[in-house]
């Protein structure tokens, strides 16, 4: 997908699985995120068809200001986790680098609807 995507499934984990983002990524980014009713949202960013950050938790987390002097995030971290708190997603934006002209792609509804093929997506 040129200049990267975010990819949602309001049904499921397919599109949060390995076998999407590697493909989706390749050549580009991809943030992924499942929506779990148990455990909350995760997140996954891939570029160029490998994972590089594997366990996200877009729209949450915290800043908080007496953590070590090494855990302390950069200013540009502290204050994207600060605009999307709660927001999780506008952080898949964020996180992908992706800077939509208008408001559409986070509020919907979505640019398009793809239905993946029956297969193993987890390899």
């Amino acid at each position: 997908m040129p200049g990267g995507c975010v990819v949602s499934r309001p049904w499921g984990y397919a599109a949060y699985t390995y076998g999407v983002t590697k493909r989706l990524s390749a050549g580009t980014v991809c943030y992924a995120m499942y929506d779990s009713p148990k455990s909350g949202k995760q997140g996954s960013v891939s570029r160029n068809g490998g994972i590089v950050m594997p366990d996200t938790h877009p729209g949450g987390g915290t800043v908080a200001h007496d953590e070590p002097a090494e855990e302390i995030l950069p200013a540009e971290e502290i204050l994207t986790a600060y605009l999307c708190r709660s927001r999780a997603v506008a952080c898949c934006f964020a996180g992908a680098g992706l800077r939509p002209a208008d408001a559409r792609p986070i509020t919907g509804p979505p640019g398009m609807w793809l239905r993946p093929p029956d297969r193993d997506w987890w390899t």
